[in-house]
């Protein structure tokens, strides 16, 4: 039974950073609110399946990276998407050598995608979401990161706006989330299609992550003081 009946009421324990750690779609990026704006365009079963398959070809995008944490901050008006994705800097040299080497690591490509939202609460058990902007945070690519922090991103609701002004047919999508279990610890939380996903509140902070600390070298630096550390001992 869920312990709080208007969960989407009780701001105190929805506010914070919740971590996903659990869902029963294949693709984790539909926790973002900018997927769950793609979707809430789709009106027909042609657009659905045109939308699937997008999902599809954007995970087998992924196929080579890892994915990292996976979270989403939640303040009074405001939901942060945070998906943090590397991968190998190094190309799969078994493509163009007779050796059997997986390629990448341990040098890397590393970011976070992050899609930010206005939330509104329509009833006690779920809110709406009206997608704002996407952006690239916390690059490790020279170069590239100096474009991303000043200021490059994907101006979605302006885009949307554009459209809606101009095309008859066009609305901004505004994707309805319900919760349908939110604890001091827990929430789950569905989407359009009743896609469950399960975060774990890491803490009550509603700040995103601050990713201008991370160093645009490839992960070069992070990998001479691990091996430093293991290795060789030596202080830096």
């Amino acid at each position: 039974a869920n312990p709080t009946p208007e969960p989407t009421n009780n701001k105190e324990l929805l506010q914070g950073t919740w971590q996903l750690t659990f869902t029963d779609t294949k693709h984790l990026f539909r926790s973002s609110p900018f997927f769950m704006a793609a979707r809430a365009v789709c009106e027909t079963k042609e657009q659905l399946e045109q939308f699937e398959w997008f999902c599809t070809m954007h995970r087998q995008a992924l196929a080579v990276s890892q994915i990292g944490e996976v979270r989403q901050v939640i303040s009074d008006t405001r939901l942060v998407s945070e998906f943090e994705v590397e991968a190998g800097a190094v190309p799969f040299l078994s493509d163009f050598t007779p050796f059997a080497y997986s390629g990448g690591m341990p040098v890397t490509i590393g970011g976070a995608i992050v899609s930010s939202a206005d939330l509104t609460t329509i009833n006690a058990t779920a809110y709406e979401l009206y997608m704002d902007s996407v952006q690239i945070k916390g690059s490790n690519l020279p170069g590239l990161r100096q474009v991303l922090d000043n200021g490059l991103q994907l101006e979605s609701r302006a885009l949307g706006d554009f459209l809606e002004s101009n095309l008859d047919q066009y609305s901004n999508p505004r994707p309805i989330v319900r919760t349908t279990y939110l604890s001091e610890q827990f929430r789950i939380s569905r989407d359009v299609d009743d896609h469950i996903f399960i975060y774990v509140k890491t803490s009550d902070s509603t700040t995103p992550k601050d990713y201008s600390e991370i160093e645009s070298d490839l992960g070069i630096g992070k990998l001479v003081e691990g091996f430093n550390n293991a290795v060789t001992r030596f202080g830096l």
